[in-house]
């Protein structure tokens, strides 16, 4: 049996309405995704299933932890998690390319898989730039050794006893500076 296939959310004979779903989001699950940027975490995801009669909205409510690597340091860090997302499912005969934030389904499809969706939405939900956060006294908890070896390799600029190259004293010409 595929691991992915427990977050099915089977619609066909529920009433119209709202209906709620829970789904547990773990290590293993993250490991059915080739190459992905979270390897470990700890989440938990309430879906909430729209009924209507043309159309299905689903609510992903996901919070939890999950374990990056800092930019900074290299090292990982727990990263709290709190999203909410939602995506319209409309039914189509007719081959329909999904949207955004809407898919569509076969008139006769019962049930949709979602695995998919909360892991693009996890993912959705880091921040760009992902760095450990600072502490209660507000120093970084970055690796104090890698912060160290980063300060020594630091650019500081040109000093002032350094000769200036003359091959960019005849390009500054060029550019009029």
């Amino acid at each position: 049996m595929n691991y992915l296939s427990q977050y099915t959310l089977p619609f066909s004979g529920l009433s119209e309405g709202k209906h709620l779903f829970d789904f547990d989001v773990n290590d293993r699950f993250f490991d059915e995704f080739e190459n992905s940027e979270v390897e470990k975490g700890d989440l938990k995801v309430q879906v909430e299933l729209e009924k209507r009669s043309t159309y299905l909205r689903l609510t992903f409510s996901i919070r939890g932890v999950v374990q990056l690597i800092c930019d900074r340091c290299l090292e990982n860090f727990n990263y709290s998690l709190e999203s909410k997302r939602e995506l319209l499912v409309k039914f189509s005969d007719k081959p329909v390319e999904d949207e955004a934030e809407m898919i569509y389904l076969h008139p006769t499809d019962f049930q949709v898989l979602i695995a998919q969706y909360i892991y693009e939405f996890v993912i959705l939900s880091l921040p760009i730039r992902r760095i450990h956060p600072d502490g209660e006294d507000g120093e970084s908890l970055c690796d104090p050794v890698m912060i160290k070896k980063l300060e020594e390799l630091r650019y500081h600029g040109k000093t002032s006893d350094e000769p200036e190259d003359p091959r960019w004293k005849e390009l500054k010409k060029f550019s009029g500076n």
